[in-house]
């Protein structure tokens, strides 16, 4: 077993195979689970928060494992197992899927709560449950674009960054006084700008009424300029949200409305993602939809595996007549779910990532499909297939391929397509391909992807490395068929921040000007302080009329606006220490590259997918934690940081020292700061629980101590402990700090508390019926410096009264759930009321039509009897998941987060209404902030909210 004590500076000096290699051995002991205001200045105000990058330009060593396992990148630990899969099997168990009729019950039981809200009755209950005269709504905190600083990127330089977004599309004319972007994001919904040409485009959400904000595509129809927006996110994670249909604006976003996608009796867009959209430039009632397997068939963005019964097959749909009727046009095999398979089993075969019209043939049209190949179809005859991958409907590559297409027609009619296939080396990796006659009756394909390095075919090899079925993309821009550019994943292995040579600057960009044979670098740009892309690129468009020399490219971290003329920076590749092959690849790849690469449009956008948010005791400041985007901090006078990159968890700071503060990567890996959170203080503390070897969730429930300075709690099959921030400072900045540490000791003294009878999980707390269960939910009292709470993803519920205990195995516990006969299911939340100890409030997740019981319960525990009551509080609340649950000890309301929102149940009452003001999204934390006296909220797509309530 390899533990975590790594020298970085050997960590630097070795091959990427043994950096892998290392990495793979140090996290194969984790056992995961199976299962607004305008910040117009925020950019010239904030500080970073540090003098910059050593000179070798390190990044934590945590945020390299991270991003290098398996050589797949931060997606390929979410494709079977992410924190959206848990959240999908929380409210399934103990079935496998989630119906849809559970889906739109809940949605309905939200939207009736959000009428009771409007009655008079409703209005008084939100005025007695905020303490307030009259009721206040939500107001958005941001980040509207928040600043990563410049230790969380690759180059060193501070950029600016917003949520993951999937889809773009851009209206004719486009000039510097008005240009129309549309943005499409995974859980922020669609956002627009006029000005996208300027270096901060004022952004503005549109589409309200479209009732998902998870988007799959958008498009802008040739002839009418109808603006399309599929729900649905088509790329290949467990947290791509599947869609509620098609929307059609005739406003330019103004308002939608849905588009009918009716077949056979059932909605082919629902539970799916509407991947790609194509009009007919002859005819706008004539149009093809390509549906693709979204990983889950949730209503808001809260993730799984499996697709529901009576999902559509996905293929390409066909409709002549607006929408009014659709036919199956293209078909083939597919997936289906493997009721006992931990996934589902039913992955992306047979789904559509692009259709597009021929602009040189008019009726012809193009569709790729997931593990198969491309299809062309010429008027209303068959679809033929003129691209075929090795081995076409295999089962061994159904997770890992993908087919994209860029159309590129010639002056001489003809038309030329750039393809890639991502299995065309092997079963994980990519290359391009090119035709120059598409309409030909068999198509000549000529390669030119070439793995050896330093040949010119080797900058389009592996360019999306083995995560093809998350972050792929061909484009050319119109009238340039000479030039195509390809989108992919960050090529971690080449960067000198990894370990790596250095012979490119990641290759998430590339760009060709010879038809594909050899590319350019786009990751970084010709700055003195050079701005590079954030990974995991999804999508890129062209400015009409800038001769391909603008275009925007999204990403996990937003929108960058790149720009030539793109000059020659090879020059750097001397000062790398490069030879032979590797050389010759640095001075192709860096001899042009954009003048003004990463100029991040992303201020104004608030599309940030929070996980949680935690408040200090005696200061304004908050954490969040992000996924993939990091842990953030605002310390509401300076604006929003991205601290420390990776994906963010739980957050937390030390009670008697604001300047203390912890938060969490995802699994059981914690970082402790004593320096008020500058990016150079992150020490590493989590040793002991990955050498642990027990289970834990995705995002552990990390928990500082709220009254005891220096006490943290984490939960695996244990309740872990430590006593002292995780360790001495002095020790933890020598051998455990993530930028400078040697790692030649031990980091971290955690410590499991219970003794024999810790692991909560086990038999001796009555029978095992399910396995994989770990404590998921902890909560500290803060009237006493003893009591705890703990509780299991299968419903547990545990109460320690001496969690001080000096010596850990002497804590104690006592099971509740069985004597009060409470729900077994995900707990989401415990709040603990700070008058008594013993009073706490419950809240699951999981359907009450799956196993009974209801979402919210008030819970009065005798521990000297081990006798107490549970009141069931569901009310109306309807059978709605509930994420978390707050009580203000003010009000005595409470509050409750679901995948629409939150509501309350004031004091007394017995009808929840919904709070107002807050955009409908799924709010996956909350927390009550002492300092500021506000119920904070942490969306999944929108950012942080906060709400008088306290």
């Amino acid at each position: 077993m390899h533990h975590r004590w790594l020298s970085w500076k050997a960590l630097v000096s070795v091959m990427v195979v043994a950096v892998v290699a290392a990495v793979i051995a140090t996290f194969s002991i984790v056992h995961f689970t199976t299962s607004g205001s305008d910040q117009g200045n925020e950019i010239a105000e904030a500080i970073d928060h540090s003098p910059g990058l050593l000179s070798s330009r390190q990044l934590p060593i945590a945020y390299v494992a991270e991003k290098l396992a398996g050589q797949d990148g931060e997606a390929s630990s979410e494709i079977l197992n992410g924190p959206s899969q848990e959240q999908y099997d929380a409210r399934a168990y103990p079935h496998k899927y989630i119906a849809s009729a559970q889906r739109i019950a809940a949605a309905h039981a939200f939207t009736s709560a959000a009428a009771r809200a409007k009655t008079a009755a409703g209005q008084s209950a939100l005025k007695r449950a905020q303490g307030l005269s009259t009721p206040a709504g939500w107001t958005e905190m941001g980040p509207r674009g928040g600043i990563q600083a410049s230790q969380t990127t690759y180059t060193g330089t501070r950029a600016m960054v917003s949520g993951r977004t999937t889809a773009l599309a851009i209206a004719k004319p486009c000039t510097i006084t008005r240009c129309t972007l549309y943005v499409g994001t995974a859980g922020g919904g669609v956002w627009m700008t006029l000005n996208a040409l300027s270096a901060h485009p004022r952004w503005t959400p549109i589409g309200t009424d479209i009732p998902s904000t998870a988007i799959g595509s958008i498009y802008l129809a040739p002839t009418t300029g109808d603006l399309y927006v599929g729900t649905g996110e088509g790329n290949g994670s467990s947290d791509n949200e599947a869609g509620v249909g098609l929307y059609k604006s005739t406003d330019g976003g103004a308002t939608f409305s849905q588009v009918p996608t009716m077949y056979n009796g059932g909605d082919f867009a629902k539970d799916r993602s509407v991947a790609s959209i194509a009009v007919d430039p002859a005819n706008p009632k004539h149009m093809y939809v390509g549906t693709a397997v979204a990983r889950h068939g949730a209503s808001s963005v809260n993730g799984g595996r499996f697709t529901p019964p009576g999902a559509a097959k996905v293929g390409v749909y066909e409709t002549v007549d607006g929408g009014q009727t659709w036919s199956q046009s293209l078909t083939e095999d597919t997936d289906v779910v493997v009721p006992r398979s931990p996934s589902g089993s039913d992955f992306f075969r047979g789904g559509i990532s692009k259709v597009r019209f021929d602009p040189n043939h008019p009726g012809t049209v193009y569709a790729s499909m997931f593990d198969y190949g491309l299809y062309r179809r010429v008027g209303t005859g068959d679809w033929k297939a003129i691209y075929t991958i090795n081995n076409p409907g295999s089962e061994t590559t159904t997770l890992s391929n993908r087919i994209e297409f860029a159309l590129a027609p010639l002056h001489t009619g003809k038309t030329r397509i750039y393809l890639a296939d991502s299995t065309y080396f092997n079963d994980t990796t990519a290359g391009l391909l090119r035709t120059d006659d598409a309409t030909a009756g068999s198509p000549t394909w000529t390669p030119l992807s070439d793995p050896t390095p330093g040949t010119p075919g080797y900058g389009s090899y592996n360019f999306c490395t083995a995560q093809c079925y998350y972050d792929m993309g061909v484009s050319s821009p119109a009238g340039r068929p000479n030039q195509v550019f390809l989108s992919g994943s960050m090529q971690y292995g080449e960067l000198r921040a990894f370990g790596g040579p250095g012979q490119s600057n990641g290759r998430a960009v590339t760009r060709s000007t010879n038809a594909g044979v050899s590319f350019t670098d786009m990751t970084n740009d010709a700055q003195p302080h050079e701005n590079g892309l954030h990974p995991d690129q999804h999508t890129l468009v062209f400015a009409p009329g800038s001769g391909a020399n603008v275009f925007f490219s999204a990403s996990d971290g937003g929108i960058v606006q790149q720009k030539g003329p793109f000059v020659d920076r090879s020059g750097q590749c001397a000062k790398r220490g490069l030879s032979g092959a590797q050389l010759a690849d640095c001075l192709q790849f860096l001899s042009a590259v954009p003048t003004q690469n990463n100029n991040d449009i992303n201020q104004g956008l608030a599309t940030l997918q929070f996980q949680s948010v935690s408040s200090s005791n005696n200061a304004r400041l908050l954490q969040g934690g992000t996924q993939d985007n990091g842990t953030w901090e605002n310390d509401r006078i300076q604006g929003w940081v991205e601290t420390v990159g990776g994906d963010g968890g739980q957050s937390g700071f030390n009670p008697d020292n604001s300047a203390i503060r912890y938060h969490s990567y995802y699994a059981p890996q914690h970082d402790v700061n004593f320096h008020n959170g500058n990016p150079n203080g992150w020490d590493w503390i989590s040793d002991p629980l990955l050498n642990s070897g027990e289970t834990a969730s995705f995002y552990t429930p990390f928990t500082a101590d709220p009254v005891v300075g220096g006490t943290v709690f984490d939960g695996l099959q244990h309740v872990w402990r430590t006593t002292d921030n995780g360790g001495d400072e002095a020790y933890l900045q020598a051998h455990c700090n993530e930028l400078t540490g040697d790692f030649s000791q031990p980091c971290g003294d955690w410590q499991p508390l219970g003794g024999g009878h810790g692991d909560l999980s086990s038999t001796y707390w009555g029978s095992r019926t399910d396995t994989g269960n770990y404590v998921v939910a902890i909560e500290r009292a803060t009237s006493d410096q003893s009591t705890m709470w703990a509780a299991t993803r299968y419903g547990r519920v545990f109460l320690s009264q001496n969690a001080n205990a000096a010596n850990p195995d002497d804590v104690t516990y006592q099971r509740i759930d069985q004597v009060l006969n409470l729900p077994q299911r995900f707990v989401s939340g415990i709040a603990i009321d700070p008058a008594d100890p013993h009073h706490v409030f419950i809240s699951y997740s999981g359907y009450s039509a799956y196993r009974h019981g209801g979402h919210v319960y008030e819970v009065h525990w005798n521990p000297k009897s081990g006798t107490g009551t549970a009141r069931n509080l569901n009310y109306d609340l309807g059978d709605q998941p509930v994420t978390d649950v707050i009580y203000s000890p003010t009000t005595k309301a409470l509050f409750a987060s679901t995948d629409f929102g939150v509501l309350t149940l004031a004091a007394g009452d017995t009808s929840w209404v919904a709070t107002q003001g807050l955009p409908s999204v799924a709010v996956y934390g909350m927390t009550l902030s002492p300092s500021t006296k506000k119920l904070l909220a942490a969306t999944h797509g929108r950012g942080i909210w906060q709400l008088p309530a306290y």
